[in-house]
């Protein structure tokens, strides 16, 4: 009976993860772009400063008017274009774009491609961090856990800006992987890390309130005599060598 209620308390806390998922979720991809656009908006200023990009600025504020006006198709084709040819700022920013756009229409593999390559040749760190993390939110929906461990942990362990952000996402998939402890370490770690964003430590607790305590070593152990127990009929019911079944 124990069990049965651990399996339906087991399901409540992953029903309330998936609706705070869901509710909270956007908000890290909202601070994701905003770091993107802050980079973006500090790179045209220096370009148009230097007087040395003003039509490709213009040609860029274009192609962002074409995403407003719902034509991701002229958009992509647009920044491709300009991920091509012009200043290396805004090679790169339109390789983000258009792999953002490709995000949007469901082609993933390309999309990560192209933040895979943009994040190759960014030269700012928070440019090439949130473009390995824009990549590493599309293998979350397509590799296994593994596959994203191995791409947060780098931007993790380097401590940008980006990072809570990567830690964030560590946490959540850990979670949705079974991995409970990884993910409770990671969200009381960014609970506790004074230097985060406010709004990632409060969705970090929230995820502790939903994730829950960790189990006691006491609780553990009965729980490990009752597998031996049932285990030992079966041991009995063995034949030894020799004996007549």
């Amino acid at each position: 009976m124990t069990d049965v209620f651990e399996e339906i308390e087991e399901e409540v806390r992953r029903d309330r993860y998936a609706e705070w998922a869901r509710k909270y979720g956007p908000w890290a991809l909202g601070a994701v772009a905003a770091l993107a656009l802050g980079f973006a908006g500090y790179r045209l200023y220096e370009g148009y400063q230097r007087g040395q990009s003003q039509d490709r600025s213009a040609e860029f504020a274009a192609a962002l008017k074409l995403i407003e006006e719902g034509k991701q198709d002229e958009a992509a084709a647009a920044f491709e274009t300009l991920s091509k040819d012009g200043p290396p700022a805004f090679r790169l920013l339109s390789t983000m774009q258009r792999a953002g756009i490709l995000a949007e229409r469901g082609d993933l593999a390309a999309a990560l491609e192209a933040f895979d390559a943009a994040a190759a040749a960014a030269r700012d760190p928070i440019v090439r961090d949130t473009a390995r993390l824009r990549a590493a939110y599309l293998v979350a929906e397509t590799q296994d856990f593994a596959a994203v461990r191995a791409r947060l942990e780098p931007i993790i362990a380097e401590g940008g800006a980006v990072s809570f952000l990567a830690r964030e996402l560590l946490g959540a998939e850990a979670w949705e992987a079974g991995e409970r402890d990884l993910a409770r370490d990671t969200f009381q770690a960014l609970s506790d890390a004074f230097n985060a964003p406010e709004s990632v430590r409060q969705r970090a607790q929230i995820a502790l309130a939903v994730i829950g305590p960790a189990e006691a070593a006491g609780d553990a152990a009965p729980a490990a005599a009752g597998e031996a127990a049932s285990a030992a009929p079966a041991e009995q019911t063995a034949p030894a060598a020799g004996e007549k079944q």
